[in-house]
């Protein structure tokens, strides 16, 4: 069934976006059917959120715009809703977005945009995104959700098992001195430390590293974390593929399951729906401002406690009601 609204004259189809709407399904369904434009400027919507509106256009619907009296530069009428919001830049958005076919694998297209690269790949759209033109490259780029636990829980399962073994109940074999279990816990969880600090460590300065203008940097960027920033809404997507995580995660237990428990949090903040009151619901809110908003900052995925360190948390709107996905 489609989920009507307006917004400056035009109607738009938001039946897609219901479930990976920031703000929660609840919010949206209050405006079925009504303009969108005013609860859009109250909420302090982004210029990406005007953005990615477009890909929810109903195409062939006659405009009935509340104009303003002013006149664009280029001479156009602009309407009410228009004259709050910066216009020329979502226009320029656009600009950047019709330089791509996106009909065709988009990785041999970004040097169309590359002086323009950053401000591009961080205001999302909600569009299928193909890279490669070889079907089984392209099929790599993909990772069901099923297949990282599938892959990650016999590892970690097998290197805790074998170094309970070797350090623990090593008994005269230990070629060193023998751990207490309370020794070994201590061991896993100094590698739940060590992974927060390489999460967001990875996450803001090898993720969000600025590729400048070569083209080479600027793909790679968009295969290792811009293609998640630029079209967030790919559930097969959101996780890293176990192959390109073995470089970065070492062949120890603590690392494996902290790894596997990132990326769980990761796809849930994205696609899960939390209740209000839990730790996860405020981690959606927090990564969803880093996605649409902050993509500069809020760099915590699981925890913001390296956000306070390095002074890149965010404060999320503290609001009135739940929000429901």
């Amino acid at each position: 069934m489609a989920f009507p609204v307006n917004f400056n004259g035009r109607k738009y189809d938001l039946k897609q976006f219901l479930r990976d709407h920031p703000g929660g399904v609840n919010t949206l369904k209050m405006f079925k059917g009504q303009s969108v434009g005013q609860v859009m400027e109250k909420y302090g919507h982004s210029t990406s959120a005007y953005h990615m509106l477009n890909d929810f256009k109903v195409e062939n619907e006659l405009k009935d715009y509340n104009l303003s009296g002013k006149v664009s530069d280029n001479g156009r009428i602009i309407t009410n809703e228009e004259s709050r919001r910066d216009v020329k830049e979502i226009a320029f958005l656009e600009e950047l977005e019709n330089r791509l076919d996106w009909s065709k694998p988009l990785l041999s297209q970004l040097d169309a945009i590359a002086p323009h690269y950053q401000k591009w790949v961080n205001s999302a759209v909600y569009r299928k995104c193909r890279l490669f033109k070889n079907p089984i490259l392209e099929s790599l780029t993909y990772t069901p959700w099923y297949l990282v636990p599938m892959f990650w829980i016999p590892i970690i399962l097998y290197l805790g098992f074998v170094q309970f073994l070797e350090h623990v109940c090593c008994g005269d074999s230990c070629t060193s001195k023998s751990l207490t279990i309370t020794q070994y816990l201590f061991h896993v969880a100094l590698g739940v430390v060590i992974w927060t600090a390489l999460e967001y460590s990875l996450h803001r300065w090898v993720f969000h590293l600025d590729p400048g203008a070569s083209v080479t940097m600027i793909k790679i960027h968009f295969l290792i974390h811009g293609m998640h920033h630029k079209s967030c809404s790919s559930k097969d997507r959101n996780w890293s593929t176990p192959s390109s995580c073995a470089i970065f995660v070492q062949p120890r237990a603590a690392l494996c399951r902290c790894y596997l428990t990132y990326d769980m949090i990761h796809y849930y903040v994205h696609h899960g729906s939390p209740k209000d009151g839990t730790y996860l619901y405020a981690m959606k809110r927090y990564h969803s401002n880093h996605h649409f908003v902050n993509y500069d900052k809020a760099y915590g995925i699981s925890s913001k406690i390296w956000d306070h360190v390095f002074k890149t948390v965010v404060q999320v709107r503290t609001l009135g009601f739940s929000l429901h996905w």
